[in-house]
């Protein structure tokens, strides 16, 4: 039985390893996304499974102290799924509006990670 460090859900050490696991299938599905060509696009895996899960990791890392990611890789990811945003956002036929405005929600989720794993790794 895990001893309890803490009086919340993820208080004990069974715990701690479970989210630990969640975390690194968050890890994995965002580098498999960002390292395929073909399923970066934000009309592929994109929008549908690489920021949600960009967003699922930081509120993780923020809300149960779970370990993010080195700043220098989630910079990477970044980079990577804007260059794919700005090249493929048209096909999607967005107005200005949106596509300008879904960017900034995208920059912002990054920036949020990125920041979790700068006070995290520091």
């Amino acid at each position: 039985m895990s001893t309890p460090r803490t009086e919340d859900n993820f208080g004990n050490d069974g715990a701690r390893e479970y989210l630990a696991v969640l975390t690194a299938k968050l890890v994995a599905t965002i580098q498999e996304v960002v390292s395929d060509p073909e399923r970066i696009p934000p009309d592929e895996d994109g929008e549908s499974l690489l920021m949600p899960s960009v967003d699922v990791l930081a509120l993780m890392c923020e809300r149960y102290d779970a370990a993010p990611p080195r700043p220098e890789t989630v910079r990477q990811w970044r980079e990577r799924y804007l260059a794919a945003f700005n090249r493929d956002i048209g096909q999607l036929a967005p107005t200005a509006h949106f596509a300008t405005a879904r960017r900034k929600v995208v920059e912002n989720t990054f920036r949020w990670l990125e920041g979790l794993a700068d006070s995290y790794h520091t």
